[in-house]
């Protein structure tokens, strides 16, 4: 054979391979179209008790492995710690005031509501839409998932169906169903896939039963690690509440849940909540296995957030609902692969709730959102940007229960946070100077230096409860 018309073939096949190598790989990771959306939504999850914030004893490496990978917002925040409530802000984009979902009022979507939800509007746009585990928020309305994984109510760690002895825990379960979704999930075009885990939430939230119990590939772990004392846990600081807040709810599940920190039970549970939350570490593992082995794992950002915070004997509580950082402060880690590698591992300060998740979604689809959203995309913080216009302050509210639970709203700037309990008398108000007091053990309500300040938190808190409706 002539040598250049040799030299000529081999070229041809070297790059024709090539080409048809990275043609394949591209239909693979569906490079062309928009990206696949993975939200790993956990229930009652504390922003701490996590490897990559420093919590030396807890083993979480998949969740740490994604933080180094991604980007870690440490302002996140729900709305509304209640878990239904911060659900119906999760799929709206809008705050609880403006949806009228409160736990023990109105608890589910409207037909109107999920027509509006992040999910309808991405399987309208062309996404396979999922839902897995704990949904929480009623039926589900007709458009909303393509695949439906979700299961009735709380739902059960054991059931008869899946009792200990066979070692079928609901954190390995979904796990299981969250990995057979993704497998599942057609080629031809994007997905978005919500794993909605129950763990940590307790087993029952109202009675005193076993609290946290771990599957049993976590059984063992953490046995002889001495938990901590939480911030304000303390019997003084406690005593110096005012009694409507000794009496609710939060203080009642303390004395079943936990107990002072060195106490028998205390150091029990917070051991089982650990173990809880290496279960989800250990299914986030096989979620991201499973994208590897799909080839779809360069073309899914992966979000990791929980619903809202959790008192875990700080302030003498047990539970969520009020607005202190311990009960609202969430953790929020985006794997988004399209970002450049310097983006890898960082921190953003900007304040993000959970109403913005909404909003982000849309704009990695290339939608924008419909009227009525009270949140903003911060796809351009996580990408490095700095928007001058980024909000500085936002409302809390909590109106569930409330002879158990006292309602309250507030505000919550970079600096300050007012808290009122509206049902009070005498009116009760928590002010603090959270660069000074970061755990709010200081109320500077009562003080004259600071009355200027509580008036003008007050005007916020007015101005807010309007513009939210």
């Amino acid at each position: 054979m002539n040598t250049s018309r040799y030299l000529i073939i081999c070229v041809f096949l070297i790059f024709g391979v090539h080409s048809e190598g990275k043609s394949q790989q591209n239909t693979n990771n569906q490079t062309d179209s928009p990206p696949n959306i993975l939200l790993v939504f956990v229930d009652d999850l504390d922003h701490e008790p996590l490897g990559f914030m420093g919590d030396s004893i807890i083993h979480t490496p998949h969740i740490d492995q994604l933080a180094a990978e991604g980007v870690v917002f440490r302002n996140a925040f729900a709305t509304t710690a209640t878990c239904i409530t911060s659900r119906g802000t999760l799929m709206t984009g809008r705050y609880a005031a403006r949806t009228g979902i409160y736990f023990d009022q109105f608890d589910e979507l409207t037909a109107e509501q999920a027509a509006i939800s992040f999910p309808a509007q991405l399987r309208q746009s062309g996404y396979h839409t999922g839902y897995v585990g704990k949904w929480h928020l009623g039926p589900f309305r007709e458009g909303m998932f393509d695949d439906d994984r979700a299961y009735d109510g709380q739902g059960q760690f054991w059931s008869e169906e899946h009792p200990p002895e066979r070692g079928s825990h609901l954190t390995d379960r979904l796990g299981n169903r969250a990995v057979s979704m993704i497998h599942d999930a057609p080629g031809d075009k994007p997905f978005a896939v919500t794993v909605g885990f129950k763990a940590p939430h307790v087993q029952d939230g109202f009675h005193p039963v076993e609290p946290y119990p771990a599957s049993p590939a976590t059984a063992v772990l953490y046995e002889r690690d001495e938990m901590p004392a939480p911030p304000l846990s303390d019997s003084a600081f406690f005593d110096s509440q005012p009694d409507f807040l000794k009496e609710s709810l939060n203080r009642v599940r303390w004395e079943y849940r936990l107990g002072p920190p060195e106490s028998l039970n205390f150091q029990r549970s917070l051991r089982r909540y650990y173990r809880m939350i290496t279960g989800i570490d250990r299914q986030l593992g096989k979620m991201m296995d499973a994208l590897r082995e799909t080839n779809r794992l360069d073309n899914t950002i992966i979000v990791f957030t929980s619903d809202h915070g959790m008192y875990l004997g700080d302030r003498g509580f047990a539970g969520k609902w009020l607005g202190h950082d311990t009960a609202i402060r969430i953790p929020l880690i985006v794997r988004d692969p399209g970002l450049r590698e310097a983006e890898a591992g960082t921190r953003r300060e900007q304040m993000v709730l959970m109403i913005d998740l909404l909003p982000t979604f849309l704009d990695w689809a290339g939608l924008s959102p419909q009227e009525g959203v009270q949140g903003s995309s911060f796809a351009p913080i996580l990408a490095g940007g700095d928007p001058g216009d980024w909000r500085s302050e936002f409302f809390y509210e909590h109106h569930s229960f409330p002879d158990r639970i006292p309602r309250s709203e507030g505000v919550r700037t970079e600096r300050y946070k007012y808290l009122r309990y509206l049902d009070s008398e005498p009116l009760y108000e928590e002010l603090y100077d959270l660069r000074e007091d970061p755990q709010e053990s200081d109320n500077l309500a009562g003080d004259p230096d600071h009355a200027r300040l509580l008036r003008q938190m007050r005007d916020k808190w007015e101005q807010w409860r309007k513009k939210v409706r």
